[in-house]
């Protein structure tokens, strides 16, 4: 015995956004004339187009062509739905369905015409999504950031949404991680969750600079993370280990290179013994040789070479 689904948050939010459409639709003569409500039509194929806000940025091609070899054994269960848009239909719902019907090379299908406004387009589109096949917390967020502006606040979007504000607020923490990041985000929309991107954007801050010095640990948890070496719930913090680390190990060799550069430099003679030393404190140098181990003519050569090292190059200015 099958069991029933509870239905979840998104669910409600299609069907109120379907029931808002039904009745924007049944209120608006011309879009009555168009389809008689819950009834499809056949549609020519070449005029609709795809939903300009649709989040989904990957349509596996296996899956569509599984669902493309369903279509035509069984035909095509549910209709998708459209909307009129100038003389052409723009997708509300069942862009996948689409697309299997374009790889079986029909010239119609069947489909729902509904009245819609951009913002209602924008929620059943993400609706509609994570109700067919998972999208990627990027992608979610990203589609939530397309609608934000139609709403007063965030707590307003959040109650439309049917979400608790801790959870859209990590959706949202997606929008204010790095351009660089995101960059890598956008070819791989399932890297991080949105459990990680909220810790993410609590560690690099909210100074643009800042978060910088991150990039390279980033990089490489990154690596690690797709090598299956790193958990999505491990990766800020290790990042913020590396980044850490690194930093202490570009100190320590700062350090150990002004250390060196100090330290005084000894002249040996043929025998290996001393006879002089450079030394640099970081104002002065200082150069201390054996008389005897010079003699008269070296001390006037050294002295001859000391001054036309210290004469203007030929590429220097003088005033």
């Amino acid at each position: 015995m099958n069991e029933t689904r509870k239905p979840s948050p998104l669910d409600k939010l299609k069907s109120l956004s379907m029931n808002n459409l039904d009745q924007h639709m049944s209120s608006d003569p011309i879009f009555s004339l168009t389809s008689s409500e819950g009834q499809s039509q056949p549609v020519a194929m070449e005029l609709i187009d795809h939903n300009p806000w649709q989040p989904r940025r990957d349509f596996d091609p296996a899956k569509i062509e599984q669902l493309a070899e369903s279509i035509d054994a069984h035909g095509l269960i549910e209709p998708i739905v459209v909307r009129k848009h100038e003389s052409r239909f723009q997708i509300i719902a069942g862009e996948r369905r689409w697309r299997a019907h374009q790889l079986l090379k029909k010239s119609h299908i069947n489909a729902i015409v509904k009245c819609a406004d951009d913002m209602q387009m924008r929620l059943i589109a993400v609706a509609e999504n994570l109700d067919r096949e998972g999208l990627s917390d990027y992608e979610v967020a990203l589609a939530i950031q397309g609608v934000e502006e139609n709403f007063g606040s965030r707590s307003e979007l959040a109650r439309y949404l049917k979400k608790t504000r801790s959870e859209l607020y990590r959706y949202l923490a997606f929008i204010e991680l790095p351009a660089w990041l995101r960059e890598i985000l956008d070819s791989k929309p399932f890297l991080l969750n949105r459990t990680a991107a909220e810790e993410l954007k609590r560690l690099f801050g909210r100074e643009p600079g800042e978060n910088l010095k991150y990039r390279e640990a980033t990089l490489r948890a990154i690596e690690l993370l797709e090598a299956g070496a790193l958990t999505q719930i491990r990766v800020a913090s290790e990042i913020g280990k590396m980044a850490i680390l690194e930093s202490s190990e570009k100190n320590s060799k700062t350090s150990a290179l002004n250390q060196s550069n100090f330290e005084p430099k000894l002249f040996l003679d043929p025998k290996g013994k001393a006879v002089g030393k450079l030394k640099n404190n970081g104002k002065n140098i200082t150069l201390t040789l054996s008389c005897a181990a010079l003699g008269n003519e070296r001390e006037k050569a050294l002295h001859e070479f000391v001054s036309e090292l210290l004469k203007p190059s030929n590429t220097q200015k003088t005033d």
